[in-house]
């Protein structure tokens, strides 16, 4: 379901009852016992409303203050250690101030997600979080009683099946009321009937305010992990459901309502802002083609903010950081990381998340090239190689030597380097083929002096290709642009000629327009 309508509608009845539970931890010391206390009840809804607003005071100061200094030192162990202080700290806090310990870490969380370093953070608290979720479950399995399960069986599953009935209809006849059709209701029925895991929480609490007896409270942990329990089989049921819902029912007229879908599409994933992905990205930019980098130094993230490119913070190395860059539907992959190590860490999360996304990659040395393309590279680009490649063909052109002698000297150079991966693509001869070619062709704009013995002969006459073997595919003016102009357009003085052809046949046109 991850990725549906359906997941986008559950995630946000989700985010619901998580808020309407803390409201209620919030209140339940307050209204259980003998005397039901008014004063001290409206007193802690003040004393949330204080904490709640100094929270949002320093979430919006301090704590982005505090993460951007820590971001600096870049140290991974400490921006973790920093964002786990928080959330215990956080929670402590509220503790201290009369309120929940799981009310100030939600609010701890709520702060740190509207901040840039959320990703990064939940990538870093994701083994925290799963440790602790195992704690909290395997706690819950050593409070379950299996004598009392057994000997009120069943009231245990009469109470299963009253919430589990009730939930169903109820979310699932509220999502069909807001519009949603087809399968988003039946999803969200059968995804969300059981009990929540708060409903441990709010239980215990219950008990210890002296709310619920021993005995509720056991009845509700025995009801709860029955409903957890038959919450996967419940999956199985959807289609089948779904196709009995067709085959009887007579489908309504379909609605427009839908949550947006936030993030790029057909875009380009830059791993590494440092220069080599600063200028990359900067250039697709101005092109206006969608890009986003990544990146884990503060520093580079700040320039990227200056230059105006989409940045991520976080180690692209983490799937859930790729994922908020929305690797999955992305167009192209760009890793411009220096190190062989972190390349292949991205590489092989990308590949994960994405096995026909094509990557584009950069090489330390030329024994790297067939392990990066093994992991899945289409393309691998050594940059001292590519440079001092260059420095060469300038150096020789600047010799006087042939321009398609220098172009076939660099290509065959460059294909000698990189055999060993274009080996591997079967494509590969045809596109350079190609590629050849177009560098063979040189494409230059030339401008017609006003004494150029070419002005006022059409191009008939002028015969050029004849004589030089040049081809004029344009002719700029200030009224216009004329593309692909007949044999009987008469060329002008000032005219801008757009001449296509290899070399030679430039250098004969040159000499040919230049005035004797």
């Amino acid at each position: 379901l991850m990725g549906t309508l359906s997941s986008r509608v559950m995630l946000g009845i989700f985010v619901v009852q998580d808020l309407c539970v803390m409201g209620i931890m919030l209140v339940l010391p307050y209204i259980g016992g003998d005397a039901f206390d008014l004063g001290a009840l409206l007193f802690a809804i003040v004393r949330a409303g204080l904490f709640l607003g100094a929270m949002v005071l320093i979430g919006t100061r301090v704590i982005p203050w505090l993460m951007r200094r820590i971001a600096r030192w870049e140290s991974r162990e400490l921006f973790l250690v920093t964002v786990t202080a928080l959330g215990l700290g956080v929670g402590y806090a509220a503790y201290l101030a009369g309120l929940s310990f799981a009310f100030g870490a939600f609010l701890a969380g709520l702060v740190i997600s509207e901040s840039d370093y959320n990703v990064q953070a939940l990538g870093e608290v994701i083994p925290l979080r799963d440790i602790f979720a195992m704690i909290f479950f395997v706690s819950v399995g050593m409070l379950l009683d299996p004598t009392f399960l057994l000997a009120n069986l069943t009231t245990v599953l009469l109470v299963v099946a009253m919430v589990v009935v009730s939930k169903a209809l109820l979310f699932g006849g509220l999502t069909r009321l807001f519009g949603y059709r087809n399968v988003v209701p039946v999803a969200t029925a059968l995804a969300l009937f059981q009990f929540g895991e708060f409903s441990f929480v709010l239980a215990r609490v219950g008990v210890t305010d002296g709310i619920f007896a021993p005995d509720t409270y056991s009845l509700i942990l025995s009801a709860a992990l029955v409903s957890i329990l038959i919450t996967p089989p419940a999956f199985g049921l959807i289609q089948p459901l779904y196709g009995l819902q067709q085959r009887f029912f007579r489908a309504g007229p379909m609605q427009t309502f839908d949550l947006p879908e936030q993030g790029l599409r057909d875009h380009v994933v830059i791993a590494g802002a440092g220069r080599v992905g600063q200028f990359v990205a900067g250039m697709l930019h101005r092109l206006r083609v969608p890009v986003i980098a990544i990146e884990l130094n503060q520093q580079r993230v700040d320039e990227c903010k200056r230059d105006g490119i989409p940045v991520l913070y976080g180690d692209a190395s983490h799937a859930v950081v790729l994922k908020a860059a929305a690797v999955e539907r992305a167009h192209l992959a760009l890793i411009t990381t220096p190190t062989i190590k972190t390349t292949q860490m991205v590489a092989q999360q990308i590949r994960a998340l994405n096995a026909d996304l094509h990557i584009v990659a950069r090489a330390e040395a030329i024994e790297q090239l067939e392990a990066l393309h093994e992991l899945g590279v289409y393309e691998v680009v050594q940059p001292e190689f590519e440079a001092g490649l260059e420095i060469a063909r300038q150096a020789l052109l600047h010799l006087d030597l042939p321009a398609p002698e220098v172009q076939r000297y660099t290509d065959a150079v460059r294909k000698d380097l990189y055999a060993p991966i274009y080996q591997l693509h079967a494509e590969y001869d045809a596109v350079h083929a190609l590629e050849h070619a177009r560098r063979l062709l040189e494409f230059s704009w030339i401008t017609l002096a006003a004494d150029s013995p070419l002005v006022g002969r059409t191009l008939g006459e002028s015969r050029i290709r004849s004589q030089t073997g040049a081809t004029i595919v344009a002719i700029m003016r200030h009224d216009g642009l004329v593309i692909n102009p007949d044999a009987g357009e008469t060329l002008r003085a000032d005219d801008v000629l757009a001449v296509l052809g290899n070399h030679a046949a430039i250098a004969l046109f040159t000499a040919l327009a230049t005035p004797h």
